[in-house]
């Protein structure tokens, strides 16, 4: 078993973890976020994600606590507007604050800034981007995971919902044409682009998701990886 440090306010909590039964835990989306993290200062924003982990199975899915176990020596800063569970996070030890993406009060202060399923929820994703770049030091650089509007997955739940699919609280969707615009009319670049799922069958109590996940496993190494359900940008400053 391998200990990693949270620290906090000068005070560290260690926490015990299994590195290789996280590894078969986690699913491609978390594992693509953080092949991608570089340099010593961090900010993950929307650190919260949907609720505050508490079971291991919630913990490899989430992003925010893998990030602090895999990466100890780093300097993580959790940014969210969820002001109750920002408070329930510094409680379990994690560094973080309560802060908007779309108003950004940081400049060059970080080498990468993780955003997962993040920009699909903005009403203004171009100051969520114009902040990021803001925040980066010179050749930082913004990982970002969004879904992907032409995957599989989200046409099927669209044809069997009628006019809507997945998440309500989502105010846009992207392809890899809008993402990559966008991003360049904020000053950015995509270097990296990468289709991975990001399923999570241990997580949810439908039957019918299940059963997808299940079956895509399989379907999906006929298709190209254009079809998987997430992207994932590593994007760069012009």
């Amino acid at each position: 078993m391998a200990a990693s440090t949270i620290e906090h306010n000068g005070s560290s909590q260690s926490t015990k973890s299994d590195p290789s039964r996280e590894g078969r835990l986690q699913n491609e989306r978390v594992r693509a976020l953080l092949r991608e993290v570089r340099g010593p200062d961090i900010l993950h924003i929307g650190c919260v994600g949907h609720r505050v982990a508490e079971s291991e199975a919630e913990k490899a899915h989430s992003v925010h606590h893998q990030l602090c176990r895999s990466f100890p020596e780093v300097n993580v800063l959790g940014l969210d507007t969820d002001a109750a569970n920002i408070e329930r996070m510094k409680q379990i030890g994690f560094r973080v604050e309560i802060g908007d993406a779309q108003n950004l009060q940081f400049d060059s202060c970080f080498d990468t800034i993780i955003a997962g399923e993040l920009i699909e929820h903005l009403h203004n994703p171009g100051q969520f981007l114009e902040g990021s770049a803001r925040a980066l030091k010179p050749g930082g650089r913004l990982v970002l995971s969004t879904p992907n509007v032409f995957s599989v997955m989200l046409n099927l739940m669209y044809w069997k919902n009628y006019d809507h699919a997945f998440n309500p609280e989502h105010a846009l969707w992207l392809c890899p044409q809008t993402l990559r615009e966008l991003l360049r009319r904020c000053g950015f670049r995509i270097t990296k682009l990468e289709f991975v799922d990001d399923l999570e069958p241990a997580l949810v109590a439908s039957r019918v998701y299940r059963a997808f996940t299940y079956g895509w496993s399989g379907v999906r190494l006929l298709l190209p990886k254009r079809y998987r359900n997430t992207m994932v940008a590593v994007c760069e400053l012009v």
